[in-house]
């Protein structure tokens, strides 16, 4: 072997366990996430989940499993919508409308989801408050089934904080 070559080869074996390094310390954080249903409750496609960052604020996106006792959803799985409500905050809903602390959000309407599952559209006139190790989520389109309809979420079933990709 000649000399270029072997200077190739251990540059390629010092590289190699570096590029392992990064790769699993990257896979151990983080996680990609793309939507399994057509109905998506969310604009964006893909999804990257940081699960080392849990600290949730109003308006992030926030991956975590479901589990709630539910005819639509298997207990379990998880989901990613947007932080809408936390601990203490006023959530006021109509089937068209939907105010966090009096602010009203630019969020669709329930009235699709309602039609199409055959529901009460009446039962959905609600003023509740987030309990302080629960979130409120809420998705971005008509498709959406979320806190409005089965409550919030407890803290403790956060995956990480999600960032949409595109």
């Amino acid at each position: 072997m000649n000399p270029e070559r072997k200077k190739a080869a251990a540059i390629v074996l010092l590289l190699f366990p570096c590029l392992y390094f990064v790769a699993d310390l990257f896979i151990s954080r983080f996680t990609l996430s793309i939507p399994s249903s057509d109905s998506q409750c969310l604009e964006a496609k893909m999804f990257l989940v940081d699960k080392s960052d849990k600290n949730i604020k109003r308006g992030d996106l926030v991956a975590f499993k479901f589990e709630k006792e539910d005819q639509y959803f298997e207990k379990g799985m998880s989901f990613i919508k947007i932080a809408a409500g936390l601990g203490d905050d006023r959530i006021e809903f109509t089937p068209e409308t939907i105010k966090v602390n009096n602010s009203k959000l630019t969020i669709k309407g329930m009235n699709h989801v309602i039609n199409a599952l055959e529901l009460n559209s009446a039962n959905y006139n609600q003023k509740i408050r987030v309990k302080q190790n629960e979130i409120f989520v809420v998705g971005e389109t008509i498709y959406s089934y979320d806190s409005r309809y089965w409550g919030s979420i407890n803290k403790d079933s956060i995956i990480g904080k999600a960032y949409a990709i595109f």
